[in-house]
């Protein structure tokens, strides 16, 4: 080489860097869009229900009628109010539709025996077959 020629060398860019900030918006929407996606809501009805403990309580299926009773002896059936005979209606009415569906008492550990016997009785004249009491999983000591 000589001395006339030079090496045309590119010369590194001393000015500020750049961070592009697409590539981080698409990320930050992707996390959004993953955790509404996945996001499991608690199925809260408002009604405070404490049920009594259980050793060997079991997982509930979603084709079961379920009915509420507070500790003041209050039916519920889907969050509204319910009379013993609207009781006996609802029951035969999803039995209709549902033969072997059992129903699911979720009774506060507070109700008396009498209101529990009152709606276990309206049940099985409606055509209950299958009648179960709700319970939360107690740890075995």
């Amino acid at each position: 080489m000589n001395s006339s020629e030079q090496l045309n060398i590119p010369q590194p860019d001393t000015g500020q860097p750049e961070i592009t900030m697409a590539p981080l918006i698409d990320i930050v929407f992707l996390l959004l869009i993953f955790f509404m996606v996945t996001t499991v809501f608690p199925e809260d009805d408002g009604l405070m229900i404490e049920k009594p403990a259980s050793t060997h309580a079991a997982e509930l299926a979603d084709k079961n009628i379920l009915l509420k009773i507070d500790k003041t002896g209050q039916v519920y059936y889907k969050n509204s109010a319910v009379t013993l005979d609207d009781v006996k209606r609802i029951v035969s009415d999803e039995l209709a539709m549902r033969p072997d569906a059992p129903v699911i008492l979720h009774a506060d550990r507070l109700t008396t025996t009498e209101s529990l016997i009152s709606v276990i009785d309206v049940s099985k004249s409606a055509g209950a077959k299958g009648l179960a009491i709700a319970t939360d999983e107690k740890p075995i000591e």
